[in-house]
């Protein structure tokens, strides 16, 4: 999924091949940063970009919320 949680880019997606990557390098004026977060649900790996300064907790919650939303 790649979907940015929190910060200037909240709800984007990236798909990029690193652990870590600033919002700068997407657009100048943006400060935030954030690392990849994995989680597997049964036996599927989602991966999620998490600002760094969110609480894992806050950023887990919204994880959840966004892979119970119904599928188009």
């Amino acid at each position: 999924m790649n979907i940015c949680i929190g910060g200037d880019l909240d709800g984007q997606v990236f798909d990029f091949d690193k652990k870590r990557f600033s919002a700068k390098e997407i657009d100048e004026s943006h400060s935030s940063t954030y690392y990849k977060q994995k989680y597997i649900i049964d036996s599927d790996l989602f991966c999620f970009w998490v600002l760094d300064s969110l609480d894992l907790g806050d950023a887990t919650k919204k994880v959840e919320l966004l892979l119970r939303k119904p599928k188009c």
